[in-house]
């Protein structure tokens, strides 16, 4: 257009940001004149704007047209990013090329160009030349942090995206780690990790060293609240209901609580335990066993059981109670000695036989993989609980 020519009134204006994309939209201002100095006539143009990142020649890194662009006075203000999102990054310097009406792009270009301010933004080679921390969602960023991130009322979040991997590099020196993401698993290579605090992991997930995975905790009773859903029956194969009681000695031999058969020898404590959506193929419990008073040639056994009826002895299938742990005592002496002497009860004002608590902490191994097992606890024992007696405590069950 060889009748009019175009001059840059007012400088650009980065002044707002579209709210899901994060792309900048610019305030811009400018005069129309003709050729031979006289303003535009008031009206609408059709106007072209791109952008570019060489003064001349090269291509547009963005363009859009705006139909309607009202002139009074020769004078036009305008939002460039308002028809097509302006996504440049403006890590650099750009130029703007205008054309009216369909017309030739009129030159020179314009050089964008900056407030002073904004030069502390921008730097070299995208380094931030200004010092202090840097706040994102915060004007008082952290002075012990470069870089503060902060949401309030919600989640403070840093993405980092990649089309295939994800990743995050620590360095020192000449030393360096990366933790990486592939979209299933985060993998921390030439990394020790040093915590101080507790790691907690869900259920269902697996610990591995190498290939191999190790024993993780699911579950643990340790009866301060309660039974922690343990019963009594009358004996291993029976399923006639029995009394039985919670109490704490009040000594560290006893690791807590205690839960202990009180109707008659032979009774069985038990639980059924549920490993639905915990992936495992073995199954250990640890646990306590106490012996009290008089135990001589009288077994402790424990031992698992996959059938929902295990004390049913008259089908003998796989499922029935299997023994896992045995305890034997038979070597003549009649009173077990523990580390200690701690009177649990007291009848007719004497203390009884209990006063004496033998401590076993053992553990049973068992391959499983059913989600549901019972854990089963007895004794052979032939006097009343008021003489020999057996508890448990601290129960912990570990998978792999």
């Amino acid at each position: 257009m060889k009748n009019m020519r175009f001059f840059f009134l007012l400088g650009l204006l980065l002044c707002s940001m579209a709210h899901v994309h994060a792309q900048a939209s610019l305030s811009f201002q400018g005069a129309l004149q003709k050729a031979s100095g006289a303003n535009f006539d008031d009206g609408e143009y059709a106007m072209t704007f791109r952008l570019y990142d060489t003064e001349t020649g090269g291509s547009a890194v963005w363009s859009e047209t705006q139909d309607a662009v009202d002139v009074l006075g020769g004078v036009f203000n305008t939002l460039l990013g308002k028809v097509n999102p302006l996504n440049a990054a403006f890590d650099k310097t750009y130029f703007l090329g205008i054309s009216v009406n369909y017309g030739v792009e009129m030159v020179p270009r314009i050089r964008l160009t900056a407030s002073p301010y904004s030069l502390s933004l921008i730097g070299q080679n995208n380094i931030f030349p200004s010092t202090g921390p840097v706040g994102a969602g915060t004007a008082t960023p952290d002075d012990n942090a470069l870089m503060h991130v902060k949401k309030e009322g919600g989640t403070g979040r840093m993405l980092t995206e990649g089309s295939d991997t994800s990743m995050v590099t620590l360095q020192k020196g000449g030393q360096s780690s990366g933790i990486f993401y592939d979209g299933s698993k985060i993998t921390i290579s030439n990394l020790d990790l040093n915590i101080t605090g507790n790691v907690a992991i869900p259920a269902g997930q697996t610990v591995k060293y190498g290939q191999l995975s190790d024993w993780r905790l699911v579950d643990m009773d340790d009866f301060s609240t309660g039974n922690d859903g343990w019963v009594c029956h009358g004996a291993w194969n029976s399923t006639s209901t029995t009394p039985f009681e919670r109490f704490s000695p009040g000594t560290p031999l006893s690791e807590g609580y205690i839960l202990r058969p009180t109707s008659s020898p032979g009774d069985a404590l038990k639980k059924q335990f549920d490993l639905t959506g915990i992936p495992h193929t073995m199954v250990k419990v640890v646990f306590t066993y106490h012996l009290f008073d008089t135990w001589l040639n009288e077994t402790g056994f424990a031992g698992f059981a996959t059938r929902s009826n295990p004390f049913d002895s008259s089908n003998q299938s796989n499922g029935i109670f299997q023994v896992g742990w045995f305890w034997e005592r038979g070597d003549g002496i009649n009173h077990l000695r523990g580390a200690g002497y701690t009177a649990f009860f007291d009848a007719g004002g004497a203390t009884n036989g209990f006063a004496q608590d033998y401590n076993i902490r053992d553990e049973m191994i068992a391959q499983c993989t059913d989600d549901k097992f019972w854990v089963i606890f007895g004794s052979t024992l032939d006097e009343s609980p008021s003489n020999e007696s057996f508890g448990i405590s601290n129960i912990q069950i570990w998978v792999k």
